[in-house]
Parts: C-alpha cells; structure tokens; sequence
C-alpha cells in the first residue's frame, strides 16, 4: 500500500534539526527583529525569506539523500 524507503526518518531529522537552528540563530539575512522578513526586493526586505530556504533546503537534501541511497544501493 505505501511503502516508505529506509533511512527516510534520518533525512527528516536532519531536515528538522536544521530548520530549527536557522530559526534559533535568526540571521539578520532572513529576520528583522525576531520577526521574518517579508520577500522582496527593497528595504526590509530579502530575497532569502526563511519560507523559501526551508523548501529549497528540502529539496536539496531530497536530492542528495537519492543520490547516496542509489550509490549505496549500486545503481548509479
């Protein structure tokens, strides 16, 4: 019915545990004043909103978690 591949909760955790020491640390680049800044270009603005580094962090650790899985399982 729905399978989940192995080491996926890793890959979770990871992703959790990054999210939230972006969101302890508040880099001026995303945050104004423990407040997130709003995306755009201009003042108090960025164009690193933490909405948006989330999502490409996803899919950036999607992409190396598939990579390592098939160099591990000799598919590439």
């Amino acid at each position: 019915m729905f399978e989940v591949r192995n080491n996926i909760h890793l890959l979770i955790v990871i992703y959790t545990v990054i999210c939230l020491g972006i969101w302890y640390a508040k880099p001026k680049l995303m945050f104004n004043d423990n407040q997130v800044k709003p995306y755009g270009i201009g003042k108090n603005k960025t164009l690193f909103s933490y909405q948006l580094v989330t999502v490409m962090l996803a899919l950036l650790l999607f992409y190396i978690f598939e990579i390592v899985t098939a160099k591990k399982n000799n598919f590439l």
